[in-house]
């Protein structure tokens, strides 16, 4: 059974139609590249899956679950709304780190937020944020940042701070994590480094959306490569017939457009 389904969800901005009925799946494990000219949807519906977004029509069900229904959650509270986005780990263009917290302090601050609405917390306090502590240190080990632990955004290159914020969605223990172009605010030269942990994530069987231009990467990494147009999945595949042989004539444009 697929750990998440799609189905038919829309999303307006005035009278600007962005996504105009999305169907997907995902499998447990599975890594889907989403791939698409600028303006053709691809953030947004990453955005509405993860309640970033409120989608104006359409289901999302995860493990069997519909966690949200366009018909029946349209006053769906923050709070609820919060609970549910935490199924997500979700890592931004951009980084969005603390800049007045160390890259520890960045990975740990929300999981210490979390457990304190935990019934147990006030009895077992210490012992809580310690193993929240130790992921937290094991998750930058594992990124290559056991020496930046203690060093704050405007100290890390950018590379390291996506790292950081790779292992701040990590922390969450999320059951699917979504990436939005995690190399585009990134010099080429570096992108090297954030793609090697979303790899050793696919290594780890990860359930992950990546939104990318980097088209080697959806090559290697990808079980399966969505191709979004004008708010629509245009084309979807194997990476090798989707990049290799693609049907579609707006697909090819964009392809000569992008670098393999």
């Amino acid at each position: 059974m697929a750990i998440l389904e799609v189905k038919n969800i829309v999303k307006n901005f005035g009278k600007i139609s962005v996504l105009k009925g999305i169907d997907m799946t995902v499998e447990k494990g599975e890594v889907v590249s989403i791939i698409g000219s600028s303006g053709s949807g691809k953030t947004t519906l990453l955005r509405c899956i993860s309640f970033l977004e409120r989608a104006d029509g359409g289901e999302v069900i995860l493990n069997g679950e519909t966690i949200f229904d366009a018909k029946k959650t349209k006053q769906l509270t923050g709070e609820e709304a919060r609970k549910r986005q935490l199924k997500f780990g979700f890592v931004f263009q951009n980084f969005n780190l603390f800049p007045q917290y160390t890259a520890f302090e960045n990975v740990v601050l929300a999981p210490r937020l979390i457990a304190k609405q935990r019934p147990d917390f006030k009895g077992n306090k210490d012992k809580i944020y310690a193993e929240i502590d130790e992921n937290a240190k094991k998750l930058l080990r594992r990124a290559g940042l056991s020496e930046k632990i203690d060093n704050y955004p405007c100290e890390l290159s950018g590379g390291q701070q996506q790292r950081v914020a790779i292992c701040r969605a990590l922390a969450l223990n999320p059951e699917i994590m979504l990436f939005d172009e995690p190399t585009s605010a990134l010099d080429p030269e570096i992108t090297n480094e954030v793609l090697k942990v979303i790899k050793s994530l696919a290594d780890d069987n990860m359930t992950m959306i990546i939104v990318t231009h980097e088209m080697a990467f959806a090559m290697n990494v990808s079980d399966r490569i969505i191709f979004m147009d004008g708010g629509v999945i245009a084309e979807e595949g194997a990476p090798c017939e989707v990049l290799k042989n693609p049907k579609s004539k707006r697909l090819r444009e964009f392809l000569s457009n992008v670098r393999m």
